[in-house]
């Protein structure tokens, strides 16, 4: 679903995915974004698990493409395998297309894989079906903590991956690994303008960027000094939090309900529309794969836009105007509130267990190993957001482009991050997006943000809570 390393060419087909988060299934948050200090929080375990190591013959785990790099894989086997005298790891890589009829089918067999990686937009379907082995008991253990309420200082993981790894009040999944979105943009086009990127604390000096940037490049053809297109509902969300908004609540009884008629929210979809309105091209009625954004970026008709960490690596070569690394530079998304950064929408994976595992116990042994200081290491050096909160908030910066995207896409998950609704109809809402369809609404002047976002709700209303 991405590569290994935020400055590698990522395939189309892949970057199409992870614009939609990572899957295009499910998802979880009842409560606006944490905004814990790292500071505060208990270190990882220094070791795996130091009780007597459970036994099994055969270990099967499934992973996603790139998700390990090599080195990684092969050294949490043979930490495992060396300390399970007796069991081999059956190692498996799947695919994105088609994987969550793939585990629905594999999971409800009597012989499922043991480990296998989440999407975390996918984990709610197999939680919410039984599918996957309550760890709750462990998750101590596992590096998580003693606290599966995501805005408690014993929880230890980012807060949205830890929202989808839990269904009311249990633990059934382990935190992986996330990516998020940043402020990308030409440093050469900043410097042409007389545009200082450390001065763009608040929404109102990101849209005084804008519009520098759109009087001085008039002469491109479909110049955007931000680019946003009128559907990018992921971009949206992160707005709606920074004014403290929700896309959907849960009540007392379990029942959820669309919150984008709300003065918060409609505050959030405001910011959306001042953000389009200061000048950009992008079309009312798409999304930003349509088209994809680093293609115009690469174009030469951007010199800002809101994007996945990835897209930095794809945003210039030979072939584009933009030919160097040099020309391309990425900064946090700063919120409406001057000096501080949005809360960011963590797209990434989480590790379950199958219920009908056989080898529950040495399953946990096994992904207890990514919560050690190798295994989040070994995330930060496969290029991304490691789970832990600890660990995000203290990337080091080496100096290349990718490293400090890394960076910075990492501080502002550990700062504040927030997921799509973890309700069991998630998936029917976005099968027929009613947010897009405000977006579009709003934005070509047919309804007003209060009448638009009263009309999504109401059709968010009538799926959110099916099974």
């Amino acid at each position: 679903m991405r590569m290994t390393r935020l400055s590698k060419l990522v395939p189309i087909a892949m970057a199409a995915m992870f614009v939609a988060g990572c899957s295009s299934s499910a998802a979880t948050t009842t409560v606006a974004p944490a905004t814990q200090a790292p500071a505060t929080q208990a270190a990882a375990p220094t070791t795996a698990p130091t009780a007597a190591p459970a036994t099994c013959t055969t270990l099967t785990v499934w992973a996603m493409p790139g998700s390990f790099s090599d080195s990684t894989s092969k050294s949490l086997i043979t930490t495992f395998e060396n300390a399970h005298p007796g069991c081999v790891v059956n190692y498996q890589v799947q695919q994105w297309d088609g994987i969550v009829t793939k585990l629905t089918t594999a999971l409800a067999s009597n012989n499922p894989p043991d480990v296998m990686e989440i999407g975390n937009t996918d984990a709610i379907t197999f939680e919410a079906a039984g599918a996957l082995a309550d760890l709750t008991s462990a998750r101590a253990m596992l590096g998580g903590g003693t606290s599966n309420v995501s805005s408690d200082p014993g929880q230890l993981w980012l807060a949205s991956l830890n929202d989808a790894s839990v269904l009311n009040g249990k633990l059934f999944a382990v935190p992986f690994y996330a990516g998020d979105r940043v402020l990308i943009y030409r440093t050469d086009l900043f410097k042409s303008a007389g545009i200082d990127i450390s001065t763009i604390t608040s929404k109102d000096k990101l849209i005084a960027a804008a519009k520098t940037l759109q009087t001085a490049n008039k002469s491109v053809t479909d110049f955007s000094g931000l680019y946003l297109p009128g559907q990018n509902w992921y971009a949206l969300m992160q707005m709606i939090w920074d004014n403290g908004g929700q896309i959907a609540t849960q009540d007392s009884s379990g029942k959820w309900a669309g919150a984008l008629e709300t003065p918060a929210s409609e505050k959030g979809i405001q910011d959306y529309v001042d953000y389009y309105k200061a000048g950009s091209t992008g079309p009312a009625d798409k999304d930003e794969a349509n088209p994809a954004e680093y293609t115009l970026f690469l174009q030469g008709k951007v010199g800002m836009m809101i994007g996945n960490g990835w897209e930095v690596g794809i945003s210039y070569g030979a072939n584009g105007v933009v030919k160097t690394a040099d020309q391309v530079g990425t900064a946090p998304i700063p919120s409406v509130n001057d000096g501080k950064t949005v809360p960011v929408f963590l797209g990434g994976s989480v590790i379950g267990v199958a219920a009908k595992s056989k080898n529950i116990a040495a399953a946990q042994d096994f992904i207890a190993e990514l919560s050690t200081p190798a295994g989040q290491n070994a995330e930060i050096g496969d290029g991304w957001i490691p789970s832990l909160k600890l660990y995000a908030a203290n990337i080091p910066n080496n100096g290349t482009t990718a490293a400090k995207t890394l960076a910075i896409q990492a501080s502002e998950a550990a700062a504040g991050s927030g997921f799509t609704p973890n309700a069991t109809g998630w998936a029917a809402v976005e099968a027929n997006n009613p947010i897009k369809s405000m977006m579009t609404a709003i934005l070509t002047g047919q309804k007003t943000v209060d009448q638009a976002a009263k009309d999504a709700d109401t059709a968010m209303n009538g799926v959110i809570n099916n099974k």
